[in-house]
């Protein structure tokens, strides 16, 4: 026997749909959480081969919200400057055989404790998506006056690598003539990240895809949970271990990168080692060539993915796109 409802039934199933979606998705966002996966040996063991001989002391520049950040300077004698970003769960210290090599080029080089690492902010959050965009563009102008007339590069490794691609792309794209985005962890679409990033990185998709709705319904209050944990060594201070939804989606290329490189008019290489443990270096091109014809992508033989910002292959590399790479 069929029942059909009244008008007034009709109204309360149509009007309570969007308190039940809603209801479904807070559950989805809140209610699964990040198991930490388990340290990665290699990790470890490219740690006790980073030597920190030299390496400057932390300055720090003021950032629109008034926050200090932290930041090394390795000074150069040409007007060349480099902006060098580290990877996820990372901080300065850890480019610093990079910056040296590009120092001796001839460059000044920056690195950067991104708000949520190191000695910036409060570890593995930030107050909102796109504050990193905005504490980029602080430094750009806090250092440019320097050098004014200085060629400027940014560059980034794995994670850094991703938010490099996400600037060229970006509403702060022409604060740098090009950019070298070194491993970048391109972790969507499937097919260029390998499972867990190598077993670097587990990330709580139910979690993510919950606070992406909640967004979409303007619902920021949850966007500090931890979405992602990494497998770094549990009692080395270098590392942050988890990231918030809001610090997640901002150190990555952005949802919509592969439309936005397609609008670049500034030059782009990406450098990847063919022996990366986490990424698949041979599908960067045909990722990236269909939108960005002329970007340059070169593979550096004998390199992973950890340590490759010690491996000389790849600091001989990243040395010469850096002196080779057109400017605009």
């Amino acid at each position: 026997m069929r029942t059909l409802l009244t008008g007034k039934q009709r109204w309360f199933v149509f009007a309570g749909a969007p308190v039940i979606l809603l209801a479904a998705t807070l559950g989805a966002a809140v209610g699964v959480g990040v198991r930490p996966p388990a340290p990665l040996l290699s990790v470890g063991v490219g740690m006790k081969h980073l030597n920190l001989d030299g390496l400057p002391p932390i300055s720090r520049y003021q950032a629109r919200d008034g926050a200090m950040l932290a930041y090394r300077a390795y000074p150069g004698i040409q007007e060349q400057v480099m902006i060098l970003i580290h990877g996820s769960a990372g901080q300065s210290p850890l480019m610093h055989a990079m910056a040296q090599s590009i120092q001796r080029a001839g460059a000044t080089v920056y690195t950067l404790d991104i708000r949520g690492h190191g000695g910036s902010g409060r570890r593995g959050d930030i107050d909102y998506i796109g504050q990193l965009d905005d504490d980029l563009a602080d430094f750009v102008r806090y250092v440019r006056p320097a050098q004014p007339k200085a060629v400027y590069t940014l560059a980034g490794f794995s994670a850094g690598g991703a938010f490099t691609l996400r600037i060229a792309g970006g509403r702060y794209g022409d604060l740098f003539n090009r950019y070298i985005a070194i491993s970048p962890a391109l972790t969507y679409p499937n097919g260029v990240a390998r499972s867990n990033s190598g077993g670097w990185a587990t990330a709580s998709v139910r979690r993510i895809a919950g606070l992406m709705a909640l967004n979409w319904f303007g619902i920021h209050r949850f966007d500090g949970l931890n979405v992602v944990r990494f497998a770094a060594p549990s009692d080395d201070p270098f590392f942050t271990r988890a990231y918030s939804y809001r610090l997640a989606m901002n150190f990555s290329p952005g949802l919509d990168y592969l439309s936005a490189l397609a609008r670049v008019k500034k030059p782009i290489a990406v450098i990847s080692g063919a022996d990366d443990e986490q990424f698949y270096s041979e599908r960067y091109a045909p990722l990236l060539r269909p939108v960005k014809p002329d970007i340059l992508i070169w593979i550096v033989p004998g390199v992973g993915h950890v340590g490759a910002t010690i491996a000389p292959p790849m600091l001989e590399a990243v040395e010469r796109i850096f002196k080779t790479l057109p400017r605009r």
